[in-house]
């Protein structure tokens, strides 16, 4: 297409009813719309995805910190129970120091 031809096309396009140039703009307009919304779906698509990464990270993290704590919690509970047989033992070697005093 040369620039003689282009112009007349123009020309055409100008003496047309504001019908057609209406529903020109609403074409363009409706293709400009898809092309926004293509966008916006391929965006939303990486924020799923980087959202999915991040808590799967912040899934193992917690995981993590749950074995840690029922670790701590099981030395603990062994600790308790060592410093519970201890002082029985010395209450026991109390009372019978007690009691070899009083005698």
């Amino acid at each position: 297409m040369n620039a003689n031809e282009f112009l007349k096309a123009i020309d055409h396009a100008a003496m047309m009813n504001d019908r057609w140039l209406f529903l020109a703009a609403f074409c363009l307009l409706l293709l400009v719309c898809a092309v926004i919304i293509y966008w916006l779906v391929k965006h939303l698509q990486t924020v799923v995805s980087q959202n999915s990464r991040v808590g799967d990270a912040h899934t193992a993290a917690l995981e993590k910190i749950i074995n840690t704590q029922n670790e701590m919690a099981i030395k603990l509970a062994i600790c308790i129970d060592r410093n519970s047989a201890a002082l029985q033992e010395c209450s026991f070697e109390l009372r019978r120091f007690q009691e070899q005093k009083n005698t």
